[in-house]
């Protein structure tokens, strides 16, 4: 094992003390986080939240992110708020902003947006799901009625994947997957953000399911048997989602196929998927440099479409698909085994035709980019207009020094990345979540 990935286990085990969760080989709170020595990653901007009551926005969009306290020694955690704007080429905290107060030392289990107004975020140490209303002028959080949500289920053992909790398209149903217990939970989301057990949930799973992702329409759900160890799966499960928010399986389900992650693309025609399998994920010693593409039939069941797997520059870590209906454009994010591990390679894009077929937009890799604007997962606003980019870059092995940041980037119809404002460094390890202002 290579020098710098000890030193990331030995980062690891200092969150696991925190009470985070039990992680393998990845950053307890992302999953698809890494860190690298070695790297030529710089601070460019400020990681700590100012206080008030918030002022006007200027910018286009939000990135929420969570703030365990570690880092400056804090009985409370906090969820941090960033804002881009693009026309000044800014992305900060955002002015005047009043950090709501959050569970100490725990990364959570999963962060999302519903509907751009409705921020969730799962904590399994105090088992509770917390949610607020997103101020679309300021991006203040106002806590939701009944939140925090108690939910007994959550566990702070185990291991904690990038899409343990995800929304349908729409942001009126959430899903949040056990992999301990072979089940998925899931909620309504009222029209004051309130969350409402879905009947008969928990639906069982007949694995234990890590990522999951709902196709464009979302009629679907899917859940792959991951295996955090090698970073790698070996079949999806699928499942109609009713009106309701219930879920039965799909005719035919699991169905075969070593995916990690699964995305569903705006048509809700296809699924993209990564079979997540590298030397420096898995250790494994086998780099899979494809993108899969899967056809969704009218019953939910998947296929491989013509000529799938399609040839990628470097074995992808993660994917993120572009929720816009006129963008179909997928990115990958990877780390770079030729550089020792110790950076990411640049970010790859591929638009989606309407067989599914993938290939490489212009000036992918996005070498002019640079390294400390790499990462290894990405999260699209809903508009599809930026992607956001996380990595975690280690500066000092010998004192664990590290630097945690978000890089935004203008995605055109085109879908060549350019930079859309600095690099902002986040205060600590946790999952994020990406949303529009207005």
């Amino acid at each position: 094992m290579k020098k710098q990935v000890r030193a990331f286990l030995v980062f690891v085990a200092g969150l696991a003390t925190l009470g985070l969760a039990n992680c393998g080989t990845y950053n307890c709170a992302t999953d698809d986080g890494m860190s690298f020595s070695g790297s030529t990653c710089t601070s460019t901007s400020p990681s700590g939240i100012s206080s008030g009551g918030g002022t006007s926005s200027s910018g286009a969009a939000f990135v929420f992110a969570v703030d365990t306290g570690a880092s400056a020694g804090s009985s409370n955690g906090t969820i941090d708020g960033y804002e881009l704007n693009p026309s000044a080429s800014t992305f900060a905290t955002i002015s005047g902003y009043t950090a709501p107060t959050i569970p100490p030392s725990d990364g959570g289990l999963g962060m999302v947006v519903a509907q751009k107004q409705y921020l969730y975020v799962a904590f399994g140490e105090a088992k509770e799901i917390y949610g607020w209303t997103i101020d679309s002028t300021t991006g203040a959080l106002t806590a939701v009625s009944g939140s925090p949500y108690s939910a007994s289920f959550l566990s702070s053992s185990g291991q904690v994947a990038q899409a343990q909790m995800i929304t349908n398209p729409s942001g009126t149903l959430l899903f949040i997957s056990l992999p301990l217990t072979n089940q998925i939970y899931a909620y309504q989301i009222g029209s004051s953000g309130a969350l409402t057990a879905v009947a008969g949930a928990p639906f069982s799973v007949p694995f234990g399911p890590v990522n999951m992702a709902t196709d464009g329409a979302g009629k679907f759900l899917y859940a792959v048997d991951g295996d955090f160890t090698t970073h790698t799966g070996s079949e999806i499960a699928a499942y109609s989602i009713g009106s309701g928010g219930g879920l039965t399986a799909v005719s035919g389900s699991p169905f075969a196929f070593p995916m990690w992650q699964v995305q569903g693309e705006p048509t809700g025609k296809f699924l993209i998927g990564t079979s997540g399998n590298s030397s420096v994920s898995g250790f494994s010693g086998v780099d899979d440099e494809h993108l899969y593409v899967f056809s969704i039939s009218s019953t939910g069941a998947i296929t491989p479409v013509s000529g799938s797997p399609f040839a990628t520059v470097y074995s992808p870590f993660s994917i993120a698909v572009s929720p816009n209906s006129g963008g179909d454009l997928v990115y990958s994010f990877s780390i770079s085994e030729s550089s020792g591990q110790t950076s990411f390679n640049a970010e790859e894009g591929y638009s989606i035709s309407s067989s599914g077929a993938l290939t490489a937009v212009s000036g992918s890799p996005f070498t002019n980019l640079g390294n400390g604007s790499s990462g290894s997962w990405g999260q699209f606003d809903q508009s599809g207009a930026f992607l956001f980019v996380y990595g975690e870059f280690i500066t000092n092995p010998s004192t664990d020094t590290f630097v945690i940041q978000i890089s935004p980037f203008n995605v055109p119809s085109g879908g060549t990345l350019t930079s859309a404002g600095s690099t902002a460094d986040l205060a600590t390890v946790g999952f994020w979540a990406a949303t529009d202002s207005q």
